[in-house]
């Protein structure tokens, strides 16, 4: 049960801290940088927490977050991109999400038995 509270409650804040880092940061030239920052640094987060504490990933990691990150806004705002005919920018924001996505997570398990 408690695990069941915990998980509610991380997913709330992920959800409540995405909303403002989006308002922060998209809109500014038309690129979604928003959606970037916060799944870059959720990448980053996620890869420290599993090395750092692996069972606080279920809760913090699944739960904070899951909802924290978003994949479907990436998919939503890349579709956006290509329909406005920024094809050039769409194929950017693509790989720079994968890339720095990926590395992220990387530089978070290679700092994370640091912080442990």
């Amino acid at each position: 049960m408690i695990t069941a509270v915990a998980f509610v409650v991380a997913a709330g804040g992920g959800t409540l801290a995405r909303a403002r880092a989006g308002r922060r940061w998209n809109g500014h030239a038309g690129f979604p940088a928003g959606t970037l920052v916060v799944n870059v640094s959720g990448s980053f987060l996620l890869g420290l927490l599993s090395e750092v504490a692996p069972p606080a990933v279920t809760v913090v990691g699944v739960g904070g977050l899951g909802a924290y990150t978003t994949f479907s806004s990436f998919a939503r705002d890349a579709v956006a991109l290509a329909e406005q005919r920024r094809l050039a920018l769409a194929a950017l924001y693509v790989l720079t999400s994968c890339v720095a996505g990926i590395a992220a997570a990387a530089a978070g398990v290679v700092v994370g038995p640091g912080w442990g």
